[in-house]
């Protein structure tokens, strides 16, 4: 049996009845498992494919709108820690490969469409894969985090970021969150995230101008930020914190 993408970009893809029977499947919800036969069909001739949640979703999910990333994510997860994928990472974008993808797939095309894991790249596992060579899990985990020399004001930061922006951060969203919650403390990026999020921009990017354009007129914490605003809204000076 086979699944076709359609065109000439994706080769079609063996299915075999062995799926039925399939101890690894039969652990998967009945979501997940769509996710894995859609992914298949999706992945390029090595089994390599996009892991941003945002890809995955639209390639996937294409109609369903219901969908969030959260949803993508957890299930990019689930098959990650059965083993049925691993997650990798080449210059801080995510990458997923299919474990056993050579014992059931034909493979043509002399070269992957996208970097291939190797001894430099980050991998994940079902400990980490929330937040990649991060500890960094939830509010609740706090006090674990600060035992173990993680500082906890990170695990707020970037739990609200993957709760509200983007579930898969890159190790330089995280890396450079780390230097701005340094000079600016806590709740100056948490008001960043919740800036982008209010205007439904899910990009690293964004809130990352937002920082940076705070730290540029010496924003050391949320008072100063705010003294800003008052004497902005007093000259009446138009705000272009997203602009810089």
């Amino acid at each position: 049996m086979y699944y076709s993408k359609g065109g000439d970009t994706v080769p079609d893809r063996i299915i075999r009845e062995s799926i039925c029977t399939s101890d690894t499947l039969n652990e998967l919800s009945d979501f997940e498992e769509r996710f894995w036969n859609r992914l298949i069909v999706n992945c390029d001739d090595y089994g390599i494919f996009d892991a941003r949640p945002a890809v995955l979703k639209a390639r996937l999910f294409p109609l369903r709108e219901s969908l969030t990333f959260k949803n993508i994510a957890d299930a990019l997860n689930r098959l990650a820690s059965v083993g049925l994928i691993e997650l990798y990472q080449v210059d801080g974008k995510p990458y997923l490969r299919v474990v056993t993808w050579e014992r059931y797939q034909r493979i043509r095309a002399k070269k992957s469409k996208f970097p291939q894991p190797d001894g430099s790249c980050c991998q994940m596992t079902a400990k980490d894969s929330k937040c990649p060579r991060n500890p960094i899990q939830s509010n609740a985990n706090a006090d674990a985090d600060a035992k173990s020399g993680v500082n906890p004001d990170l695990a707020v930061v970037m739990d609200a970021y993957m709760n509200r922006i983007n579930p898969m951060p890159s190790e330089i969203c995280i890396g450079e969150m780390k230097g701005f919650l340094a000079s600016m403390g806590r709740d100056v990026c948490l008001r960043a995230i919740q800036i982008a999020q209010d205007k439904r921009i899910t990009d690293w990017g964004y809130v990352r101008k937002i920082l940076r354009n705070k730290q540029s007129q010496g924003v050391k914490c949320l008072a100063d930020w705010d003294r800003i605003e008052e004497e902005r809204e007093q000259n009446g000076s138009p705000d272009n914190y997203w602009t810089k």
